[in-house]
């Protein structure tokens, strides 16, 4: 066999494959394994975060359940993060819409538009938003709202994007040459092609939303702390295996809601926008 037709696998040898293995399994550590130290923190016996624990016990998850402040801001949480994901999956729907039939030969500058509040840090986002409530006074909800909307209105457009570009528009040019009006032809046609999709892009925009900081940071009124800035305003005065146990139930969500999304549309086409 010519080098030209060699398998890839078998260029470089026995040694170059295993030094290929042994970059990818470090790296795949270096991803994983701070991940891997807070779960097993979780299940100290003691109250020390020194790792590795001592002992092996689900206390500090009981102390979790049993917190108010705790669980009030997991719940707040994910009725924000429910919310702003249901709101941002509707007006990406729209504008993904929007890109894909209508911009035309500007479609890559409506996509580069639709992309900027991801490339802007959330911490910038989160001041903007501040300074302009100065002139434009909404209540605390709402404009903890408007922020995590604004921040996980990207995810959802590359999302719906992804799926409408393989939805063929001849579909749509048959239903409204048949009689049927666009937005029959969307609610008909379109919406369950695309389902996947808009499922998906709800449960990214989530994902984004609950893990937020910044905006709930800069934007949280009194009775709306969410989950991490509870978290963070707990470790400025206490130190126990709690907040592993939290971070952990955290990890496990968003681990589940990832694989969901692989499931549904896959996250390279997702991230391919």
């Amino acid at each position: 066999m010519s080098p030209l037709t060699a398998d890839p696998d078998d260029r470089g040898g026995p040694r170059g494959r295993f030094a290929l293995r042994l970059v990818v399994a470090a790296i795949y550590a270096f991803l994983f394994g701070p991940i891997a130290i807070i779960v097993l923190t979780s299940f100290n016996a003691t109250t020390s975060t020194a790792f590795p624990p001592t002992g092996f016990s689900l206390r500090w998850y009981g102390e979790f359940f049993r917190s108010a402040s705790f669980t009030e801001a997991f719940r707040f949480s994910l009725e924000l993060a429910t919310v702003a994901s249901v709101i941002a999956t509707a007006i990406g729907f729209l504008a993904a819409y929007a890109i894909v039939r209508f911009a035309g030969r500007h479609r890559q500058t409506a996509q580069s538009l639709a992309l900027l509040p991801a490339m802007v840090p959330h911490i910038l986002i989160s001041m903007s938003l501040l300074f302009a409530l100065n002139f434009v006074p909404l209540p605390s909800y709402f404009a903890l709202l408007a922020g995590h909307v604004l921040i996980c209105l990207p995810f959802t457009i590359a999302g719906i994007t992804a799926s409408l570009d393989g939805v063929d528009a001849q579909l749509e040019a048959a239903a409204l040459t048949l009689g049927a009006s666009r937005l029959r032809a969307l609610w008909e046609i379109v919406l369950p092609l695309v389902a996947p999709g808009l499922l998906s892009a709800v449960i990214f925009a989530f994902i984004i939303s609950f893990g937020d900081v910044y905006i709930a940071l800069f934007l949280s009124g009194p009775g709306m702390t969410t989950l991490p800035i509870e978290i963070f305003s707990y470790v400025q005065w206490e130190s126990t295996p709690v907040v592993a146990a939290i971070t952990t139930l955290q990890v496990l969500l968003i681990f589940a809601l990832g694989f969901l999304v692989e499931r549904l549309v896959g996250m390279r086409r997702l991230m391919r926008f």
